[in-house]
């Protein structure tokens, strides 16, 4: 499942990203379409074009793609996560390999030796990390490992499931 999340959501783009769900946050479409905002019309025209749900909160937007769009209500990023989940029944178990770049969208490769990131991560980081995934994008290559964020994050959502 491809979604487009509207420019109101480019934190649950990003949480999206590294569940591994290709995800293009429309504030991302701004130099591909020369405009900005990204006029609705052309959200839904590339939805369609690119196969994407559109997840947004904006209620006319949706209104104008009911077909394949979900309204979100409500805020809080793992309030939105929790209605995903429940509306297309999706999982939040985090794996970096099926992880996406969190900036870019563009998928991760594993870094086969640890030595090539040296010094483009923290001292600490590389001290205490063995296995490294870089973005494929030539014009982003961020470089990726799984830190104590991700627990954190699987934590947040385990808590927020449990009490919706």
């Amino acid at each position: 499942m491809k979604f487009l999340a509207d420019s109101m959501l480019g934190k649950l783009a990003r949480f999206l990203r590294i569940f591994g769900f290709d995800t293009i946050y429309a504030n991302d479409l701004i130099e591909y379409f020369k405009v900005d905002p990204v006029p609705d019309e052309m959200l839904i025209d590339y939805a369609k074009e690119n196969d994407r749900v559109i997840i947004t909160k904006d209620y006319p937007l949706y209104k104008s793609y009911i077909e394949k769009s979900i309204y979100l209500r409500g805020e809080g990023i793992y309030n939105y996560l929790d209605q995903l989940k429940t509306y297309f029944n999706l999982s939040f178990k985090f794996s970096i390999e099926r992880a996406r770049c969190s900036i870019c969208n563009s998928q991760l490769s594993r870094v086969t030796n640890k030595t090539l990131v040296k010094k483009y991560v923290l001292k600490e980081t590389y001290n205490n990390y063995n296995e490294f995934y870089q973005c494929l994008n030539p014009h982003c290559k961020k470089i990726y490992w799984e830190g104590s964020h991700i627990e954190d994050i699987e934590n947040k959502l385990a808590k927020n499931f449990e009490f919706n």
